[in-house]
Formats: C-alpha cells, sequence, structure tokens
C-alpha cells in the first residue's frame, strides 16, 4: 500500500500495487468522497503537487522491447488530463519542482533527472548514488536535500538551476533519511547510527534521541519512516524489533524535546505502520488506523469501495 496525505487540502491519495486491477484513488475526507482512476489498474502514487494539482502515477513493470520499464504518468486530478508520460526506463520514484514545471525522476540505471513537464525535455542529472524517497524539500529556500548512500554527505540541489553540490553532513554518522517541516523550520533527520535529531533551519541539532539506549526497548529504527502529526506535536518511528519484543515497537517523541511521549508495541497480526493518517493517527496494514495515543488499532470507517485495501 502506497499513500499520500495532504493535510491542508484534507485529500489521502491510496494505492495498492500488490493488487494489479486495484484502481488508485483519492479520498476527500471533508466530503466523505472518493475519486478514483480505474484507467490506471495497479499503478501507484508516487508524487502529489497541491499548487497545481497535478499527481504522478507509475505503472507495475511492464516487458519493453529491451527491457522491463514503467509507464510515469503525470495526470491533473480535476480534469484527469495527461500533461505528460513515458515509458523509457524503470521509474521507481519522482518529485515535483517547487512550481510543479519539472519534474525529477529516478529510474533504474539511470542517473536522476530534471524534466520539463510541458516539453519532456531533460533540463539536468543529478548524482546517481542519491535515493529521492530518502530527501527532502525546504521551500523557504527553495533547497533540495538528498543523503549520498555511501558518504557521510548530502546533494543540495538548488531548485531554480537545478544544480546541485555535494556538503559534508555535519553529524558523526551517515545519514539515512532527512525529513523537513516547513511550519516549524526544522529538520528530522535519520542516521545509521541509529539516531534521529531535530535541527533548526541551519541543520545545527536541537535535540537527539539514541534508540540503541532505550533499555528494553532498544531496537533499529534504520529504514524506518519519520511521520509527523498533524498538528506537528509528534515525531513517530519504528522497530521492527526491539530487545524485549521480536514484533517491534513504535517510537511516538515530542517534536519539541524529543521526549517518549508514547511506546507503541507491535504484537502478532497488529500490522506495520503503513503511512501518515490525519489527526493524531497512522495507516497500519492491511488498511487499519492506530491512533498515536492509545495503539488503538480500528478497522478504517470508511465507505465499503476498496475490497482490494482489505
Amino acid at each position: 500500500m502506497n499513500n499520500i496525505t495532504d493535510y491542508k487540502s484534507q485529500q489521502l491519495f491510496l494505492s495498492r500495487d500488490d493488487e494489479k486491477e486495484m484502481a488508485p484513488l483519492v479520498y476527500y475526507v471533508n466530503e466523505s468522497r472518493v475519486q478514483a482512476w480505474p484507467q490506471y489498474p495497479g499503478y501507484r502514487v508516487v508524487a502529489w503537487h497541491a499548487g497545481s494539482g497535478l499527481l504522478v502515477l507509475n505503472s507495475p513493470w511492464i516487458k519493453g522491447a529491451r527491457k522491463l520499464v514503467t509507464n510515469l504518468v503525470v495526470m491533473r486530478v480535476a480534469t484527469q488530463e495527461v500533461l505528460f508520460s513515458t515509458n523509457r526506463h524503470m521509474y521507481y520514484n519522482a518529485v515535483f519542482d517547487n512550481s510543479g514545471q519539472h519534474l525529477l525522476v529516478e529510474a533504474y540505471n539511470q542517473k536522476p533527472a530534471w524534466i520539463n513537464i510541458s516539453t519532456g525535455d531533460i533540463v539536468a542529472e543529478l548524482k546517481p548514488e542519491l535515493r529521492l524517497a530518502v530527501g527532502t524539500f525546504n521551500p523557504h529556500t527553495n533547497t533540495f536535500y538528498f543523503p549520498l548512500e555511501k558518504k557521510k554527505a548530502w546533494l543540495a540541489v538548488d531548485g531554480a538551476t537545478f544544480t546541485g553540490i555535494v556538503m559534508k553532513t555535519p553529524y558523526p554518522d551517515r545519514v539515512y533519511k532527512v525529513v523537513y517541516i516547513a511550519d516549524l523550520r526544522q529538520y528530522l533527520v535519520l542516521t545509521d547510527g541509529n539516531i534521529l535529531l531535530c535541527c533548526d533551519d541551519q541543520l545545527r541539532p536541537i535535540w537527539q534521541r539514541n534508540f540503541s539506549a532505550m533499555g528494553n526497548d532498544a531496537g533499529s529504527i534504520f529504514g524506518s519512516d519519520i511521520l509527523v502529526t498533524e498538528d506537528q506535536e509528534l515525531v513517530c518511528v519504528s522497530a521492527s524489533a526491539t530487545a524485549g519484543n521480536e514484533w517491534g515497537a513504535d517510537f511516538v517523541l515530542d517534536i519539541n524535546t524529543g521526549e517518549p511521549r508514547y511506546i507503541l508495541q507491535g504484537y502478532y497480526m497488529r500490522g506495520r505502520i503503513a503511512g501518515s493518517y490525519f489527526g493524531r493517527q497512522v495507516l497500519v496494514h492491511p488498511m487499519k488506523v492506530m491512533g498515536l495515543e492509545t495503539g488503538v488499532v480500528t478497522p478504517w470507517t470508511l465507505p465499503d469501495f476498496l475490497p482490494g485495501f482489505k
């Protein structure tokens, strides 16, 4: 299951690429209304640009003339008009620039490339050793940050010129993932030393939490997503297993101090966290909602239109 949660517009984009016939869709929370796109069965939701109303969808693998490829589509949600599509490579991920006029795409055995959506032209290429899924964007400076896979550095990309420079990261360990919270002007940085840092706009640490020093709850959060609640007061990371629980745990921290507010223990058949949801909740596999303050897991209370998600 893949999801994109837009807190401001109260929209939730959902897809399930392991179900070949399942259409991606958007759920309008305030209206309890669903819009699905059956013309794209099995496609995955990849990126959303709220300002322009554009959504990126990516197909399952297709056997091309010489290699496996995917069909990447940029669609205007309001009209379902396709503004750009390509199936030249096997695409993994994509992110919009601030204007919504350019798309940075990541594909197998290719350099990440900036594409002009209107013309289809490649306007710039970046270093191949970055992964879009673990990077972030600072709209105040119009700068993207992408951690490099094998270096204690990240690529800082100017959103106006699409040029990037390698910058050493100011932390003892290599950065695995970074998330920028625009309203708070803070970065959340996860390192491969099993440490989560909260940093100011100049990337200086405000607090840090070492998840190897959590006693019976110690566990590796490497590879975890970093989820921030809608009210921007809590941050959640997960360990697949801890010293005291083979089913793992989810750590809910105070975003201002890094202190653990709740530690939600995993258990058999509960399901792993799949992504963010509204309020102080998260989505849990397979298609459930969990409260971060209570750990209570409940079926998703939507109309019966999602049989493939159950």
